[in-house]
């Protein structure tokens, strides 16, 4: 209601403009001496949503000629957009449009007061914030537009909540960093969470095999940026290692002192000499050394 009385508090005494230029038509409304001019006689752009527009009598004339403006001295004229309030019911059509792909739940819980200009609402999902991930039911700021005029955006925001139902992989208990996730760790439920939150494992086979990068406490998703794929050959490892020296090939057990993926380098300790030497690891618990005499120390 405040919002209404705003507008037609803005509105009064002035012409509504709906175009980018005001046209003498436009100001026929007001005077009738504008009717004798072509109707599409420009008089200057039509003002910014909320700000008026006052033509002068002296002014008028000078953007009539070469046409004759018979006008009183005093002669005043005033020009606004037309404006409209926002109502969470059209809010919620622009947005479930936005997220049409999405069955999401949208709560309106503040929007903006001031009045719009006539034109085509839209909230792009790229305008929504996200909520904390300690609390994921807050209400986040979501930033859209009213394109009116020639292509022109007027911003306007809403506070909201968004949820979508959603199945991931969550912790069945408290979980430590560096630790291999197992299967039997992990439990798949379907809850309501915000659509557009961070990348989590959406199935046990996603998170289980996987080492943390940080802990994840129990009842909690899993991020995927916390998995991390374990290295084929860890510290401790028994590993094979061909060893090449010229044409000659052998295979020796030995015990990685570092850890590595295929194509790392790794320190690896030859038991029998107690010698260490560097190896590349060619995948799981294999190593390789070329010219074998010449690396191993």
């Amino acid at each position: 209601m405040i919002a209404e009385l705003l507008l037609a508090s803005l509105a009064a005494g002035c012409i509504a403009v709906e175009g980018e230029q005001v046209l003498a038509r436009d100001l026929a409304a007001a005077e009738p001496a504008f009717a004798a001019l072509p109707p599409e006689t420009p008089f200057g752009y039509a003002p910014a949503p909320g700000a008026r527009r006052a033509f002068h009598a002296e002014e008028l004339r000078r953007r009539a000629k070469p046409h004759e403006l018979s006008l009183a001295p005093g002669a005043t004229v005033c020009v606004v957009r037309p404006l409209e309030p926002l109502t969470r019911e059209r809010l919620l059509t622009s947005m479930r449009a936005s997220l049409s792909e999405l069955e999401a739940r949208i709560e309106v819980v503040d929007l903006a007061r001031t009045g719009v200009p006539r034109g085509e609402l839209q909230f792009p999902p790229g305008g929504l914030s996200r909520p904390p991930a300690a609390d994921p039911g807050r209400p986040v700021l979501w930033k859209g537009y009213v394109l009116y005029g020639q292509r022109r955006r007027f911003p306007v925001w809403a506070k909201v909540r968004v949820a979508a139902e959603a199945v991931r992989a969550v912790a069945l208990r408290d979980l430590k960093a560096g630790e291999l996730v197992e299967a039997g760790d992990l439990q798949v439920r379907s809850a309501e969470a915000f659509p557009f939150g961070e990348p989590v494992a959406m199935s046990i086979e996603q998170a289980a095999g996987k080492i943390l990068r940080g802990p994840v406490a129990a009842g909690s998703s899993i991020p995927l940026r916390l998995l991390q794929t374990p290295p084929e050959v860890r510290r401790g490892d028994q590993v094979r290692v061909r060893a090449s020296s010229g044409g000659a090939t052998i295979q020796i057990t030995a015990r990685a002192e570092t850890a590595g993926s295929t194509g790392d380098t790794v320190v690896v300790l030859n038991p029998a000499s107690g010698k260490r030497f560097r190896a590349r690891v060619e995948g799981l618990g294999i190593v390789s050394v070329r010219n074998a005499m010449g690396d191993e120390r």
